[in-house]
């Protein structure tokens, strides 16, 4: 058969067609790297909802960040939520750390969804800080706005961590409150430990419901994912080069 400039252009289309759908159902990875700013906000919000679009097939949110706006990452959050509420199951990885939004960010994943490599980092502290504030007594007159901002956030923590609310604002009320992999999931902000992104996007974590206060997280039936040991959770120091150089308090 001839082939005519038109039955080349048709072919490959056809061509681009079938390698545009192989490269979306295999990369439904999306990537939060650095500050949670209105420009990585619309980047993951955008790309997440393409993938939605596209099928419910699962989605990996990878996080590595310090932080950042309050209301660009609950514009995150609250997104995530709704995708997952559509049927898609979303899972949210932390490599590196997920710090003040960004472990607010985590608690979006779907329940048992929430993973962390075993040199991550995660910290919450008090919400005062998100916004700029080193105290609430610093900002009376936003103090209507930031009680919203808390009770907010405090809840979200409490609700997928199991703890509760009570014991949320002590520990954020103190100095930073670093913990790492294996304390985070003793206190109910993960789900489980990871050692590879292979891990991540298969079955091999447990899909269980969220911890609740005193419960000892179960152990999967894989050598590949951590469990928790008995203790729970403390404080321990954060690393030192954790704060940004731009002056600005701990995100």
């Amino acid at each position: 058969m001839e082939l005519t400039d038109r039955l080349v252009v048709e072919l490959i289309e056809s061509v681009k067609q079938v390698l545009k759908r192989e490269t979306s159902e295999r990369l439904r990875e999306v990537y939060l790297v650095g500050d949670i700013d209105k420009d990585s906000a619309r980047q993951v919000i955008e790309r997440m909802r393409e993938l939605v679009n596209d099928n419910t097939r699962p989605i990996t949110l990878y996080l590595n960040t310090a932080g950042g706006n309050v209301t660009d990452g609950l514009a995150v959050h609250d997104s995530i939520r709704e995708i997952v509420s559509r049927g898609c199951e979303v899972t949210i990885v932390v490599q590196g750390m997920a710090y003040s939004m960004g472990s607010v960010l985590l608690q979006a994943a779907s329940v048992g969804r929430r993973l962390a490599f075993p040199h991550a980092w995660i910290m919450i502290h008090e919400p005062a800080k998100w916004a700029g504030w080193q105290s609430t007594t610093a900002a009376q007159h936003h103090l209507d706005r930031l009680r919203q901002m808390q009770d907010q956030i405090y809840r979200i923590l409490a609700k997928r961590s199991g703890r509760p609310l009570k014991q949320i604002i002590r520990d954020t009320r103190r100095n930073d409150f670093y913990l790492d992999a294996r304390k985070a999931l003793a206190y109910g902000l993960i789900d489980a430990i990871v050692e590879s992104a292979a891990d991540a996007d298969t079955d091999l974590v447990a899909r269980s419901e969220p911890l609740r206060h005193g419960q000892r997280p179960q152990e999967p039936n894989t050598a590949r994912v951590a469990a928790a040991g008995d203790d729970q959770a403390s404080a321990p120091a954060g690393p030192a080069d954790v704060r940004p150089t731009n002056g600005r308090p701990p995100t």
